[in-house]
């Protein structure tokens, strides 16, 4: 008995001796690295871009701001230049690389399309056009019936009748410079041209104040950001689905060339 169990340490001595560690080298296909713009227009706001490129998912992290394209926009009538112009939005915290500070027309009835060229010759095209800001009815807020010091929030909207509406709604308490309390996007499905609520759980602690941005998006915004939320969601689980951006966008590259139609309240409760 007492041999089996020298002979069971022994063999458990050398398999710790032994290193179990390989490298295995993986060679990955050449990175094409693309174009990726953000490109977002609002009523009464100056003109905003990003234009950076895409990085291989194993790259050092850089700052890969494309800062010498070319940037045409047209109105149907004329085509204008947007320039290198660096700007700070505190609301939607990002950083921009061009901007105009003149505003657009937001006739919904003129189309606007754009065109992006950089020094390597990549492009990117899109079109796009202002919606009719959303219909807000009222915004209600609601006292938890079983703790009164919490509250929650019932935001009723009209709906735009005779098509299919894509909403976005984004709520800040206290500061517009943090991180969004909500954000989350909804459809119209079933409640064309109807009187309908978008509400919160009672979670909102009493003497603050929350700023509200409700916007009328495009569909093609909407499954961006859908698509946003998917890819970031599969970013580092090796259980998820790979998520695809769905970017209308056109050329070598993907993003966003939209309107941002929205309106804003601030309760205090």
């Amino acid at each position: 008995m007492k041999i089996k169990f020298l002979l069971l340490a022994l063999l458990v001595a050398i398999l710790f001796s032994c290193s179990l560690e390989r490298e295995i080298e993986v060679n990955l296909p050449v990175y094409e690295k693309q174009l990726v713009v953000e490109f977002y227009m609002e009523r009464d706001q100056p003109v905003k871009v990003l234009v950076t490129e895409s990085d291989p998912y194993f790259d050092t992290l850089r700052f890969p701001f494309i800062n010498n394209a070319v940037i045409l926009l047209n109105s149907g009538i004329q085509t204008d230049t947007i320039p290198f112009s660096p700007i700070i939005d505190i609301e939607s915290r990002k950083i921009y690389n061009y901007g105009r500070p003149d505003y657009l027309s937001s006739d919904t009835s003129v189309e606007y399309s754009v065109t992006i060229r950089d020094s390597l010759g990549r492009e990117l095209t899109g079109k796009t056009r202002f919606l009719p800001l959303p219909d807000v009815d009222t915004i209600e807020v609601r006292y938890s019936p079983d703790q009164d010091s919490l509250v929650g929030f019932l935001i009723w909207l009209n709906d735009i009748p005779d098509q299919t509406n894509y909403y976005r709604i984004i709520m800040n308490e206290d500061s517009l410079t943090g991180s969004p309390a909500v954000d989350f996007t909804l459809t119209d499905n079933g409640l064309d041209g109807k009187r309908f609520p978008v509400g919160t759980s009672f979670r909102f602690e009493r003497n603050h104040k929350m700023h509200f941005r409700i916007f009328h998006i495009e569909q093609a915004y909407y499954n961006y950001l859908r698509s946003m939320e998917a890819a970031s969601r599969a970013n580092g689980n090796p259980f998820a689905q790979p998520a695809t951006i769905l970017s209308p966008m056109k050329g070598q590259g993907f993003g966003i060339f939209t309107t941002l139609n929205q309106r804003k309240f601030l309760i205090s409760y």
